[in-house]
C-alpha cells in the first residue's frame, strides 16, 4: 500500500516537471515571423517614415525649368511681299533746261533740218534759206546749221510744231535720244534727259520707260 502511493506521487511529479519544462521551451524560444513583401511594401508607403523619404527624394531631384518659348520674328512689310516684282529705282528727275535758240546746230544721227526748225520754234521759209535748204535736202551728220534769230513757227502751213501726246515712251532697239526728240518735235534731247534723271544719251537703253516733258 505505501509503495502504491508512492508511485504515484513520483509519476505526479514527473508530470508536473514536463509541464513545466515545456511551457518554459515555448516562452524562450518562440518562432521568427519572416516578414512577407507585400507587409513591407505597406509599411514603406504608408508610413511617416515612407512619407520622410519621399520628401527627400523629390528634394533631392533637380528641378526642371519650363522655358517660355520665345515669340518669333515676323516678318517686315517689305520681306512679306517677296512675291512682288521689284524693279530698278527710278531716278530723281533734275530741272527741265530751259529751251533757248542757238546760234548754229550740229546736226546729230537721226535728226533732219525740220526737225530742228520744230525744237527750236524757227520759221522754216527762214531757216532753210538761211542754210541753203529745201524740204527735200538731206544733211550729213555733223553739219552745222545756222539758226535765225526770229521768226516762229507757222502753224497755219506746217501745221503744230508738236506731232504727238508727250506721253511716256519706251525706247526701242535702234532709239537714241536724238530719234526720241524728234519724234514728238517740240522738245529737246536734253529736256528728255532731264526729266529722267539721265546725264547722257548713252544713259537710255532698250526697254527703258522715259517721261517726255
Amino acid at each position: 500500500m505505501k509503495k502504491g502511493m508512492q508511485f504515484v506521487v513520483l509519476a505526479g511529479l514527473f508530470l508536473a516537471l514536463m509541464l513545466t519544462s515545456a511551457c518554459t521551451l515555448r516562452a524562450s524560444k518562440a518562432p521568427a515571423l519572416t516578414p512577407s513583401p507585400t507587409s513591407e511594401l505597406l509599411f514603406l508607403t504608408s508610413t511617416p517614415v515612407a512619407d520622410a523619404l519621399a520628401t527627400q527624394t523629390a528634394a533631392a531631384k533637380p528641378a526642371v525649368a519650363t522655358a517660355t518659348p520665345e515669340p518669333l520674328p515676323q516678318p517686315t512689310e517689305a520681306q512679306a511681299g517677296g512675291g512682288q516684282e521689284q524693279g530698278a529705282a527710278q531716278p530723281a528727275a533734275n530741272p527741265i533746261p530751259t529751251l533757248t535758240r542757238p546760234t548754229t546746230y550740229t546736226l546729230q544721227k537721226g535728226e533732219w533740218p525740220i526737225c530742228i526748225a520744230r525744237r527750236y520754234d524757227l520759221n522754216l521759209s527762214s531757216f532753210f534759206a538761211l542754210n541753203g535748204l529745201n524740204m527735200n535736202s538731206r544733211p550729213q551728220v555733223g553739219a552745222v546749221l545756222k539758226i535765225p534769230a526770229t521768226g516762229n513757227w507757222d502753224t497755219s502751213a506746217h501745221g503744230a510744231r508738236a506731232l504727238r501726246a508727250h506721253t511716256d515712251y519706251t525706247v526701242k532697239s535702234g532709239d537714241t535720244i536724238y530719234t526720241i526728240a524728234c519724234y514728238y518735235g517740240d522738245v529737246s534731247p536734253e529736256g528728255i534727259l532731264a526729266a529722267n534723271g539721265l546725264s547722257s544719251p548713252a544713259d537710255i537703253k532698250v526697254g527703258m520707260k522715259l517721261k517726255i516733258p
